[in-house]
């Protein structure tokens, strides 16, 4: 009884999103072009990102920040062009979850295109106080992390905290620094707090000796949600689209879970932050690779071959050429709704930029504005440019 209650339950949901999406089709007169093929976009430029947080017990506004602003990061990346691959890795230290050992400091995880599992570990953090040793995480990072060895790549680590950088008994955060250049990877000092606190001044002399970048962030105040008119539609269109997403076999499976679960990470944060991981869903640095229809559109997966088991119990009873076409349908009906979503995402972009502006926010000292205007300046010089502000 259960199973057929599941499996009636998948139907209803593939068969609305089907119908919304044909709506939307004939509601809209101005749509963006269809995206089916986003996914599957080439790009000449990698971009791995490393970011780096101190969580030990202060820091909770760091980590809100870093959770609540995933997906804008990655919203303003989706605008550049020519598109680029994006991976980040996330490392952690300062926090009792790590092991003496390592000096309190350990990679959640390296590089991944996955950005639900980075959701997935951000969301697992916990503030909680230990020695915070800045060295042992520059080391981990530097050392540790499988960087892209892409020639036309950017590697960006983004390491910040708000204690003295010296604390490290064993590693001197000097030397590391100076070697960051060598391998090329770009580095931005974060420093929690004022320019004026004396600790700053250490954090500034790590981002000197590697001839990277020092910033300051306010990491007390509350991060910034501004709720905007779109942001209903735009959550409902995400969990749609969510559903046009097949796990493929075991692992898929599971990665599938991990979605559904950071969709509602999202939600439990509010509307804004929902709309936005709806936006990213949509976008060009979204691409699950353990999607059978993402897949079966780059002509990865043959449908002949994928035994019943590695399918959901919706695509078990169908023949092999049905399967097919259950997929191209799914495929026209995510299409469609990533062209909605990506037209309210812009109106939706404008909307916050001008309520930033008429409220007098300042968002200059917020982590996620970091990250972003260096990503930008950063890819800038290799020749991408980008859209809106």
């Amino acid at each position: 009884m259960k199973k057929n209650l599941r499996r009636a339950r998948e139907a209803v949901l593939f068969a609305t999103a089907a119908v919304i999406a044909i709506a939307i089709a004939i509601a809209v007169t101005t749509l963006s072009p269809a995206r089916a093929t986003a996914a599957t976009y080439e790009s000449d430029v990698s971009i791995d990102v490393a970011i780096a947080l101190d969580v030990s017990g202060s820091m909770r506004g760091l980590i809100d920040a870093a959770r609540l602003k995933l997906w804008e990061i990655v919203n303003d990346l989706s605008t550049a062009e020519p598109a680029p691959r994006l991976r980040v890795a996330l490392l952690t230290y300062g926090n009792q979850r790590g092991s003496a050992q390592s000096g309190w400091a350990r990679i959640e995880t390296d590089f991944t295109d996955d950005l639900d599992l980075v959701s997935e570990r951000l969301f697992a953090l916990q503030s909680r106080g230990a020695d915070e040793y800045v060295g042992r995480v520059l080391k981990l990072a530097l050392q540790d992390l499988s960087w892209t060895g892409s020639p036309d790549a950017l590697r960006l680590l983004f390491l910040a905290g708000n204690e003295e950088v010296d604390q490290d008994p064993l590693i001197d955060y000097r030397h590391l620094a100076l070697d960051a250049p060598r391998g090329e990877i770009q580095l931005s000092a974060v420093f929690c707090g004022v320019e004026q606190a004396p600790a700053a001044a250490g954090w500034k002399e790590m981002a000197e000796l590697a001839t990277g970048r020092f910033a300051t962030i306010d990491h007390h105040s509350r991060t910034v949600l501004v709720k905007t008119p779109y942001d209903r539609e735009l959550a409902e269109l995400g969990d749609l689209l969510s559903e046009t997403f097949i796990g493929l076999g075991d692992e898929g499976k599971s990665r599938k879970r991990t979605q559904l679960k950071q969709d509602a990470n999202a939600r439990r944060h509010g509307l804004a932050v929902a709309a936005s991981r709806a936006v990213t869903k949509s976008g060009r640095c979204y691409s699950p690779q353990w999607e059978l229809a993402t897949a079966y559109r780059a002509g990865e997966v043959d449908v002949y071959e994928v035994q019943g088991a590695d399918l959901p119990p919706v695509m078990r009873r169908m023949e092999i050429d049905e399967r097919m076409y259950y997929l191209e349908d799914l495929l026209a009906v995510r299409a469609e709704l990533e062209a909605r979503i990506g037209e309210l995402g812009r109106a939706r972009r404008g909307y916050v930029d001008e309520q930033m502006t008429a409220r007098g926010i300042d968002s200059s000292r917020a982590f996620d504005n970091v990250v972003r205007q260096t990503i930008r300046q950063e890819a800038k010089m290799l020749g991408l440019t980008f859209g809106g502000k």
